[in-house]
């Protein structure tokens, strides 16, 4: 990319899909712009805080109605990157870069994309589609390049090298390093996606009601929940519960957690880069593989009331576990990201 290219990213946020797309494509949006690229974020929002979020960065937020379909339309997906206000291939000689990242982007919509004329950049998690035609091919976690991509693909940017962690959390890391832990864990954070995985949280909940819990407190990320489902279903423990409607600043939340339990997503990466131990909870196929690697290399087990305990009374398990995880990923890989798409003109 030359410093006036242009950068479309478009990715979508729903209660059924979590959020997790979106704010990934917010680290890479947050590094174009740190190096001067002209980007405009193009999103279906359908999670309120959400669109709140965004609205607080200089980046240039256009928002589209209704809800992400299961496929998404080539036509239509050329109708909303031509938008009145956004420049198309043809008028610049600087080139403009699409960024997809959802699965409802078939292979149709990337031969759309590329045929009119932009660059492309396709973020993936577990090369579900059958061909990918792109410019650059993006997969962020672990072991991706052990997975078989066809189609024709200019580069592939695979593993913990480009993971996409948010400017917050690159500022965080620091503090990180600093911190004094207590013994044993007390704050215990849930965070399970933006979406609504009430009956993932209901099971984690009936695992965690112990009489260990006593004195400790545990903090719930609501996402698309519903408080009152969320309440019962901690009602019978001894924990002091908490349910956070939303989250502004998640790195001081994760510098202030001694224990999270997670869904095997990008929070994975965002608790390594803070150094803080973890349990993963598999919540969808795509993180299948992410869930089971942690778990096998002993950075995160899975969850399950047994190995929830092992953290919860071994402090030296847990401190091992801490020592290891910032050895996993670091806060250089959206630039990484960028740094081939740099040497393609237009």
């Amino acid at each position: 990319m030359s410093p006036n290219a242009v950068l479309l990213i478009r990715a979508d946020a729903a209660p059924h899909m979590g959020t997790g797309h979106v704010m990934r494509c917010l680290a890479l949006a947050q590094a174009a712009r740190r190096e001067g690229l002209d980007v405009h974020m193009i999103c279906r929002l359908g999670v309120d805080w959400l669109r709140e979020r965004l609205a607080r960065e200089d980046i240039p937020l256009h928002c589209l109605p209704d809800m992400p379909p299961v496929a998404e339309a080539p036509d239509s997906l050329l109708r909303q990157l031509q938008a009145a206000s956004l420049p198309v291939p043809g008028t610049a000689a600087a080139p403009i870069w699409v960024v997809l990242d959802g699965y409802h982007f078939d292979t149709a919509c990337q031969l759309a994309v590329m045929r009119a004329g932009y660059r492309l950049l396709v973020i993936d998690d577990y090369a579900h589609l059958p061909e990918y035609h792109c410019d650059v091919l993006l997969n962020q976690n672990i072991s991706a390049e052990l997975l078989t991509y066809q189609g024709n693909i200019g580069r592939k940017l695979l593993g913990l090298d480009y993971v996409l962690l948010r400017q917050e959390f690159r500022d965080a890391h620091k503090r990180a390093q600093m911190r004094i832990r207590p013994q044993r864990p007390l704050n215990i954070l849930v965070t399970l996606g933006g979406g609504n995985f009430i009956e993932y949280l209901e099971k984690i909940a009936a695992e965690m009601t112990l009489p260990e819990m006593t004195g400790h407190s545990v903090r719930i990320i609501q996402g698309a929940m519903n408080t009152e489902r969320i309440r019962a279903a901690f009602a019978r423990g001894p924990a002091r519960l908490e349910v956070l409607p939303r989250v502004d600043d998640m790195p001081s939340l994760l510098l202030d957690t001694d224990l999270c339990i997670t869904a095997g997503g990008s929070t994975c990466w965002e608790l390594c880069c803070l150094g803080v131990p973890f349990l993963t909870i598999l919540g969808a196929e795509n993180q299948r593989h992410i869930c089971y690697w942690l778990a096998e290399k002993g950075y995160a087990p899975r969850f399950s009331r047994v190995a929830f305990m092992a953290m919860l009374t071994d402090a030296q398990y847990c401190r091992h576990m801490v020592a290891r995880l910032d050895q996993l990923v670091d806060a250089q890989g959206a630039a990484r990201v960028l740094a081939p798409c740099k040497q393609l003109k237009a």
